[in-house]
C-alpha cells in the first residue's frame, strides 16, 4: 500500500509537469541594467577605446506577438528601439533573446518577473572602439 501511495504521488508530480502551461510574455516589462562596456558603441557612446565603464540605464522590453513558445517585441534604451525575437526552451521558464546587436539568456522568476544576461562582443562592427558589453538585469511587468 505505501509503495501504491509513493508511485501515485510520483505520477501525480510528473503528471503536473507535464500540464505545465506556456506563460504569457506579452505586455511591457522594466528594469535597469547593470552594464559592463569597454569602449564605446551605438547606445553608450562617448567612451575611449579600451574604457571600461559600468552604466545603468532605465530599459523597457515590450512583448507585442507571441505564438507558443516563441515571441518577438522591442526593447527601448536611452532613446534607441530595438527590435527582438525570442524563444522560450522546453522547461517553460527559460529562454533567448536575439537582436542585431547580440543575444540575451533569460529565466523567469516569477510570472511577472524576468532575470536577463545580454552579452555582446561589439555594439557597432563600424566602429573599432566599440567593445564588448556584459549585463544581467531584471525586469518586471505590473
Amino acid at each position: 500500500m505505501k509503495k501504491t501511495a509513493t508511485l501515485l504521488l510520483a505520477l501525480g508530480f510528473s503528471m503536473s509537469a507535464f500540464a505545465q502551461q506556456t506563460p504569457n510574455l506579452v505586455g511591457t516589462w522594466n528594469g535597469e541594467t547593470n552594464d559592463a562596456t569597454i569602449g564605446e558603441g551605438r547606445i553608450y557612446p562617448g567612451g575611449s577605446p579600451g574604457q571600461i565603464r559600468f552604466l545603468k540605464e532605465k530599459i523597457s522590453y515590450k512583448v507585442d506577438k507571441q505564438e507558443g513558445r516563441t515571441f518577438s517585441g522591442a526593447a527601448t534604451i536611452k532613446g534607441n528601439s530595438i527590435t527582438f525575437v525570442g524563444s522560450l526552451s522546453g522547461d517553460l521558464s527559460s529562454g533567448a533573446i536575439a537582436t542585431k546587436q547580440g543575444t540575451t539568456s533569460f529565466k523567469m522568476v516569477d510570472p511577472n518577473k524576468i532575470a536577463l544576461c545580454f552579452t555582446t562582443t561589439t555594439i557597432d562592427p563600424a566602429n573599432k572602439n566599440a567593445g564588448p558589453v556584459a549585463d544581467c538585469h531584471e525586469i518586471s511587468r505590473k
